[in-house]
């Protein structure tokens, strides 16, 4: 690829957040071969680009809702504003729909949210980019427990097989309350399973029989350890100590906590029907109804999504218990054929650069 013009990335820079980790993963391959310019979303008021440029924003609504004046004298100086956001249902409002026909483009990460904008009435180009992992995800040996050795050391003493679920917000549409009814199901099946939790303050672990489903989550943990955010090799250490990633999401853009399992190793079990259709392999997702809406409430994302059907996540993971060898070599060969040709971050990033560099061509 040759450099043509320049693209300013508009981020949140200093916020521990998806949107901060997605777009340093864009940042550190696409400075390789194309002039772009990282901006923090609260500096987006004094940006004054050239005019053979394009803006990305990302995430997109919060930043146009927010500085609404900016944006249209940044718009009309510019090449493109393009967008990148998620679509967490099937359906966005007319009002976001509006704002996102204010961009040049609108990137997503999965064909569910493609779908979900399309449907919903954005009329400009939708691409799908989908979030992806480095090719040490794939390769690198098994890790040593370290910062999780108290988790290790609970494991092997109790003889336990861990199923690992990301919970960090949005309880209702990351499906934790399906979570839990579907542990409590496996676990009155069999007592060989534990279930780890990763919210945004802990990682904790639940490996007895739960008897009321009212109460907090937090009164069921056996073990708790006090961890806000994860560097990349301790995300790469706790799911390297799990045998399987219960994706329990009812809605999401992508939901890359299984992905990066499935790099790892990790058999993962979902609802057929989510925007993690696109990296999962079949055998993985359980059949599902539609959910109510998602996000109740919210004023972008007013869809519905897709819940597992319980009975049938219980019967496949009982089945995966009994058979980890062969489930094992199934997601090998899944890693292989697709996550590494489809879902790594250097081949992701070559392709949304073609995208910018598309829209830097353009003549206007």
């Amino acid at each position: 690829m040759i450099r043509v013009g320049s693209v300013y990335y508009v981020y949140p820079m200093f916020k521990r957040v998806s949107w901060n980790a997605i777009a340093k993963k864009h940042l550190k391959y696409l400075k390789s071969y194309m002039n772009i310019f990282p901006i923090d979303e609260n500096a987006f008021p004094a940006l004054y680009p050239f005019n053979n440029s394009i803006v990305i924003l990302h995430p997109f609504f919060y930043p146009i809702e927010k500085f609404e004046a900016k944006f249209k004298s940044v718009a009309a100086r510019v090449k493109g504003v393009i967008g990148i956001d998620v679509a967490d249902s099937d359906a966005i409002s007319e009002y976001a729909a509006s704002l996102a026909n204010r961009a040049t483009a609108i990137i997503v990460p999965s064909n569910f949210a493609k779908r979900s904008y399309v449907n919903s009435g954005v009329r400009v180009p939708v691409y799908v980019v989908p979030h992806g992992v480095d090719r040490e995800w794939i390769d690198a040996p098994k890790t040593q427990p370290k910062t999780f050795a108290k988790l290790a050391d609970h494991k092997e003493k109790r003889c336990l097989k861990f199923i690992i679920s990301y919970q960090m917000h949005s309880e209702y549409r990351k499906g934790l309350d399906i979570l839990i009814k579907l542990f409590k199901e496996l676990r009155n099946e069999r007592n060989d399973v534990a279930l780890v939790l990763k919210t945004s303050q802990y990682v904790g672990v639940i490996d007895g029989k739960i008897g009321d489903e009212n109460t907090h989550v937090e009164k069921l943990l056996t073990l708790r350890m006090p961890i806000r955010w994860l560097t990349e090799g301790e995300q790469m250490e706790l799911f390297d100590l799990c045998e399987i990633y219960a994706l329990t999401s009812r809605g999401g853009g992508f939901e890359h906590p299984p992905l990066l399992g499935l790099a790892r190793g990790e058999i993962v079990i979902g609802a057929r029907g989510g925007a993690w259709d696109d990296y999962m392999p079949d055998w993985g997702l359980v059949d599902s109804k539609r959910s109510g809406q998602v996000l109740p409430g919210n004023h972008i994302h007013v869809g519905r999504g897709v819940e597992m059907e319980i009975d049938r996540a219980v019967d496949r993971l009982c089945d995966v218990l009994d058979n980890l060898d062969d489930y094992r070599a199934r997601v090998k060969e899944h890693t292989n054929k697709v996550i590494r040709e489809k879902f790594v971050w250097d081949r992701i990033c070559f392709e949304l650069g073609k995208i910018l560099l598309k829209h830097l061509r353009e003549v206007h």
